[in-house]
């Protein structure tokens, strides 16, 4: 037997080294891991999967005349195709009689005008809802923002403003102007550099004057806020933008809802019907999931156990036909469905009658012009024992009672049917067989001045404002103190197209300014601020040399300053 020796360790020797676990490489390979992760999930996102964010087409239609192109992944433009999708980033234009249109995958539809350019640079669908932006270039596109629930974003920038819309919007916007037909809310909020924002509200428009650049924008944007014309309401765009939305949503006016019944049926307008009064009515039913129903963003009565509704509309004066969005809505006001109609003002002879014409008792009388600077006038009267019904300018009283014989109307700049300057009311009587009288006319003068009956009465003198020749003729109090500022201020300015905002400053101690005699209306007294519309069409400007007079007034007339301007205009 071999004897085996064990080695044996003695009390001071070393102890066996052991091997460590590698905790800094571990470590390196996690933090690489984890870059790896992000890099991958930012690429995903970038080209549209795997995030909170995706990124979504527009496709576009291309209407049967003209040019249109478009610029994909920064290459050159190229002739589009009807169908084809668009990405942020891409860009959609037309040539002189070219027309166009972007579906986006929430429901809003951008169709372009002529001579226009639309840039998409958001596109997306995020977590709570959809982020879209555009940016127009030039032109002008018509805007009809889908009502859409859940966190939306849908803005609209151009060189000069920025235009931020809420869902369910109807607008026509250009590089220097906005015009909106249909908003919710407050409506539509207008952004600019070093400006503070603004409102413009469903019936009003911004426009800007032709040749203004950012630096000479005036700082205060609400004195390029007016109420809608009565003629952007009957333009071919505005009319032929909305014909191709009707048309497309007709396949789709009734939705079936989750227990077998329609959400919403319209009975009647029919899509295109002729309407002869200038008050349409709506009416149809609605699905047990129906909380309310809105016309044209106005609520509608509803009777949810009958499952029915009504509601009357007027087509705007001047304009021939009206779009109708009825839309129905939950009990959490979601909108559950919309149906859209387009109904036509005709015309159908008028009935003869003798019915007297109604007696205008307030606040002047029949025939009589009345000034005031209060934003609402109710003009009240009086109508014989055989008058059916009232109309105003058209629009016929809801809440008129035969019986009682007297009739009251609301005039307001918010509800856009009295705008600054001249009004023109004409009350009409009917009787039950639609015969009209002859209409009874008032005259409101909405600005500065004295307020009460300026024409058409036997009213003291008192009440009526200074002339001309009664303020002082003194030298100036403070000379220089007058400035020009804006397009005026330039010295190269030549004015041009439809005409230019002339403006300036003033002092403090200014009472009303004046330009060639004519005393500002909506001046304040006491603004540091004043503005004077130079238009053709207002017969103030004329081609060739224009002088305008400029005169600052204290309080008790005397001039506090006086410039005097020369521009060249050209048509």
């Amino acid at each position: 037997m071999l004897t085996r020796y064990r080695h044996r360790r003695g009390m001071y020797a070393l102890a066996e080294e052991r091997r460590s676990f590698p905790v800094r490489r571990v470590l390196s390979w996690i933090a690489a891991l984890i870059v790896l992760y992000f890099l991958l999930r930012l690429l995903l996102r970038l080209f549209g999967f795997g995030g909170a964010i995706e990124r979504l087409p527009a496709v576009v239609t291309v209407e049967d005349r003209g040019v249109v192109n478009v610029t994909l992944e920064g290459e050159q433009s190229k002739h589009a195709e009807d169908g084809m999708k668009l990405f942020a980033g891409e860009t959609l234009s037309t040539g002189a009689s070219g027309h166009a249109s972007l579906s986006f995958a929430e429901g809003s539809v951008a169709r372009l005008d002529a001579n226009s350019t639309l840039v998409i640079e958001k596109s997306d669908r995020t977590k709570d809802g959809f982020d879209l932006a555009l940016r127009m270039e030039r032109g002008a596109a018509w805007l009809n923002i889908a009502a859409s629930s859940g966190s939306t974003t849908h803005t609209v920038s151009t060189p000069l403003l920025g235009f931020i819309l809420p869902p369910d919007t109807e607008t026509i916007v250009a590089p220097g102007a906005l015009y909106v037909f249909h908003a919710q809310g407050a409506g539509v909020t207008v952004t600019a550099k070093s400006r503070d924002d603004i409102l413009i509200g469903e019936g009003q428009q911004l426009v800007l004057p032709a040749g203004v650049s950012v630096k000479s924008m005036g700082k205060d944007l609400y004195i390029y806020r007016s109420p809608l014309e009565t003629t952007q309401l009957t333009t071919s765009f505005l009319t032929d933008s909305r014909t191709l939305l009707l048309n497309k949503a007709s396949t789709t006016d009734v939705a079936p809802s989750g227990t077998g019944s329609d959400i919403l049926t319209v009975i009647s307008p029919v899509n295109g019907e002729m309407i002869s009064d200038g008050t349409v009515s709506v009416e149809g039913t609605i699905g047990d999931r129906v909380a309310a129903v809105k016309i044209n963003g106005y609520a509608a009565d509803t009777d949810t156990e009958k499952g029915t509704f009504t509601g009357e509309l007027s087509i705007p004066e001047g304009a021939d036909s009206l779009a109708l969005r009825i839309q129905a809505i939950d009990a959490n006001g979601d909108v559950l469905q919309e149906v859209q109609r387009t109904v036509k003002r005709g015309t159908k002879p008028t009935p003869t009658s003798s019915i007297p014409a109604p007696i205008i008792t307030s606040p002047a009388k029949t025939g009589e012009t009345f000034r005031t600077s209060e934003v609402e006038v109710v003009l009240r009267g009086t109508s014989s024992t055989d008058t059916a019904a009232i109309l105003v300018n058209d629009y016929r009283l809801q809440l008129f009672t035969p019986s009682k014989g007297t009739w009251s109307y609301l005039a307001s700049t918010a509800l856009g049917n009295m705008k600054p300057g001249t009004n023109v009311f004409d009350v009409v009587a009917e009787d039950a067989n639609g015969g009209k009288s002859a209409p009874a006319r008032i005259t409101i003068e909405w600005g500065e001045g004295t307020a009460g009956v300026i024409a058409g009465s036997s009213s003291s003198s008192s009440s009526k404002a200074p002339t001309l020749t009664e303020l002082p003729k003194n030298d100036p109090l403070t000379p220089g103190m007058l400035k020009l500022a804006g397009v005026a201020a330039d010295p190269a300015f030549v004015a041009t197209g439809t005409g230019f905002l002339l403006e300036g400053t003033t002092s403090a101690e200014t009472a009303s300014v004046w330009v060639n005699d004519y005393q500002l209306q909506l001046y304040k007294p006491g603004k540091t601020f004043w503005n004077y519309i130079a238009d053709p069409a207002m017969k103030n400007l004329k081609e060739g040399k224009n002088t305008f007079v400029i005169v600052a007034r204290q309080a008790d007339g005397k001039i506090l300053d006086r410039l005097e301007y020369t521009v060249e205009y050209r048509k």
